[in-house]
Parts: C-alpha cells; structure tokens; sequence
C-alpha cells in the first residue's frame, strides 16, 4: 500500500484524511447497486483509515468501515479530541443507506483528493475530491482566465438566482441577462420529485431556490442553515398540486415560518449539480441576499470584486467596508483555511453562523464581523451621510 502519510504528520490533516475517506466510502456504499466498483472505492478508503489512526485503532474492513459511517462521524474522529461537535455529530448515511443531508455540506470544507493513488474512480462525484472553493473555481476557470470581471459576476449571480427552473424559460433569462452558462443543467433527481397520481412535482428551498429533497412526506433543504423544513398536506385531489405545511425545525434559529413555497411541475424541469448548488448557489445565495439588503439600507455595493478575491465592496458615505462571507460548518476547519490562505477583507459571518464569532477572533489573527454588525454600521453612516 502506497504510503500517504508524512514523517511530520499533522493532526488537521490527518482529520481532513479520514473524514474525506470517510465521504467517499459513504457515497460508494449508497451506489453499490449501480456502480460496480463501490466496493473496490471502499475497500481503498479502508486503508487511508487504517493508515491515519494506526495499528488496531480504525476499522479493518470494509463492513468496518460502512458500520461505522452509520454512527455519528466522532467514531472515527477520536484521535482529535478538539474537533467541532457541528462535525463529529454529523452521520454519513442516514437510516436507508442513503447519504444524509449533512453529508456535502462536511465535504465543502473536507473533501480532498488524498494522493494520486486514489484519485482515479472518475464515477466519484467532484464534491467528494474537491472542496467548495476548488470546485467554484473549476465552475468560473473560462472567464477567470479571460479577466472577464463584468462577465463572471453576471455568470455567477444567474446560477445563483437560477439553480433551477425550467429548460426554455432559463435560455430566455439567460440571454435577458446578457450571461453565460458557466455549469450544466441536469434533470431533477428522484428524491426531488414527490408523485402523485396525476403528475409529479419539486419544490425550491425559499432560501436558495435549489429542489429540496422529498423524503416520505417531508420536505426539506439539504442545507440545514436554510432552516426550509415542511410537510406535504393531504390533498384528497389527485390531479391539484400538493401544499406544503411550514415545520418548525431547532436549525432554523427561532426564525418565523412563511408558506411554504408553491408546488411545481416536473416536466421540463431541471437544476444544476449538486456541487455547483453546495459550491456556487449556497453561499451565493447569502452574499446576493447581503448585497440587495445593504443597498436597500443605502449602501453601494459591488459583488465579487477583482474576479471574487473576496465578496462585498460595500460603501456609504464615509464608511467603506471589504468583506468576505463565511458560513462554515467547523469554525476549526475556517480556522485552518484562513491560516493556509489570509483573507483579502474582514471576514463577515451571516446571522446562521454569528455564533462562531468569539472562538474566531480568539483563535485567528483576521479581523472578524457580523452581519447584524454590518447592518447597524451601514444604517448610521446612511444617516449621517
């Protein structure tokens, strides 16, 4: 077995190693019926498991390995005791062996390639080998090479408002907003669609506007910050679309509930890839939504300047603020990130993960806000000015 493992090994990373392997493993298990070499992909993330916590210490065989990714991830996390609870709580395969809801947002900050050795199952989605931010810069590599600033915010503010929609009706937007397709459309996935006898129909999550995922009689964003939880109201009709019941949900942070959103059909319905969504549409969705708030208050404000080197430029009267949006789910992970790569700006945490403001500004050297922080800001300068 080819060796991954340093002589000066680093605790993060060997963290970083094992929850990666630890998402593969989990998506192989969950295709193991149509893809014939899921369990081949899971006996290699086997090794990097074995190799990361030693002798006797990890799971030994595959079945190890699916069993343990059915607990809680701090299983296989307890040679680093200070890891977040956000992350050891969250479990890989839900109930059904099916990939919990938790399972791309972990892999936005872990996914890693590991080595060239077992980079090569090209069946393996990109979020389970790349992290958000290598994957929005695969999305947007065309016009980040042409220097096309004007370009590449139209392309990412269209994939950001319009992560799904309807085939010809996403050509006409596409050509009203003079943009370019920087990722593919695909049809929506079964567990988007919820059937009727007349029909089949999604809905958008209110906050991203991506399909949210239909369980039973639930439902829900993948994203569990978006707090977009519902039930699907009995309709004795069978050809009247279904209605959504708004359910309150502990992620949701006490936020108050609005309808839920209309039903839609299926038929010439599609979306973009999950990893755009995770990697382009999740956080684009708080920094257009910052970015159309702050202008309301009186600010001017420019997206992803300098081809996204951070995201607001945000500017009212004397004030003027650069700041780059985080949502993490490991303030750990963000804490690494931030010490690998220092920002260009302050970084802005929006209300979801407000939270993490005290443990980021003790641990890091980066200046850190709030959105409720820049909100007040910008309203006093806006008076004064």
């Amino acid at each position: 077995m080819t060796r991954i493992i340093r002589e000066q090994d680093d605790l993060n990373e060997r963290q970083a190693r094992v929850v990666a392997a630890a998402l593969r493993a989990a998506y192989a298990w969950s295709v193991r019926q149509r893809q014939p070499d899921a369990m081949r992909e899971i006996a290699r993330m086997t090794g990097v498991m074995m190799e990361a916590h030693g002798p006797g210490r990890g799971p030994t065989s595959p079945m190890q390995l699916v069993e343990q990714l059915r607990r809680p991830l701090g299983t296989l996390l307890r040679f680093a005791s200070d890891t977040d609870t956000e992350v050891t709580d969250v479990v890989l395969l839900d109930t059904n062996d099916a990939l919990s809801d938790d399972a791309i947002g972990v892999a936005a900050e872990y996914a890693t390639p590991l080595s060239q050795v077992f980079a090569t199952s090209q069946w393996l989605p990109g979020w389970t080998r790349m992290r958000a931010e290598q994957l929005r810069r695969e999305v947007f590599t065309s016009l980040i090479e042409a220097g096309d600033a004007a370009g590449y915010v139209r392309a990412r503010r269209f994939l950001v408002e319009h992560p799904a929609g309807f085939r010809a009706r996403l050509q006409d937007l596409l050509r009203e907003a003079d943009a370019r397709l920087a990722a593919r459309y695909r049809d929506l996935a079964s567990d988007q669609q919820y059937p009727r006898p007349v029909g089949r129909w999604w809905w958008p999550c209110p906050r991203c506007r991506w399909p949210m995922t239909v369980r039973g009689m639930t439902v829900r964003c993948r994203y569990r910050p978006h707090g977009a939880i519902f039930h699907i109201a009995d309709n004795s009709r069978p050809a009247a679309a279904p209605r959504l019941v708004p359910v309150r949900d502990a992620s949701s942070m006490g936020t108050a509930r609005k309808a839920g959103p209309a039903a839609r059909s299926v038929e010439d319905a599609v979306c973009v890839e999950e990893e755009v969504w995770r990697s382009v549409v999740v956080p684009g969705a708080n920094e257009v939504r910052l970015a159309d708030e702050l202008c309301a208050l009186g600010a001017k404000v420019a997206l992803w300047p300098e081809l996204d080197s951070y995201d607001l430029d945000v500017a009212v009267g004397s004030l003027r603020m650069l700041l780059d949006v985080k949502e993490y789910t490991s303030v750990r992970r963000l804490i690494d990130d931030l010490r690998e790569r220092p920002p260009r700006a302050q970084i802005l945490l929006p209300r979801s993960h407000e939270h993490q403001e005290a443990l980021l500004a003790e641990q890091s050297s980066v200046r850190v806000t709030t959105e409720t922080k820049v909100r007040r800001a910008v309203r006093r300068a806006a008076r004064e000015a």
